[in-house]
């Protein structure tokens, strides 16, 4: 599962019944099916994982 920036809004069918919506800004973690169709369609790119956010110093369960 590769990370993704995605540049346009963009929704990936993986099947008939559901549709995953993703918004144009967001860098999210996403099905490999999903990155190269998005990367196909011309709706964003692969990137590197991303650093912590700042003010994101918590930690996490």
């Amino acid at each position: 599962m590769p990370w993704f920036h995605f540049m346009a809004d963009f929704d990936f069918r993986p099947s008939r019944r559901l549709v995953l919506a993703y918004r144009a800004g967001a860098t999210l973690l996403v099905p490999a099916a999903a990155a190269e169709a998005a990367e196909a369609a011309g709706a964003g790119r692969r990137v590197a994982k991303p650093g912590p956010r700042a003010g994101d110093d918590h930690e996490r369960p």
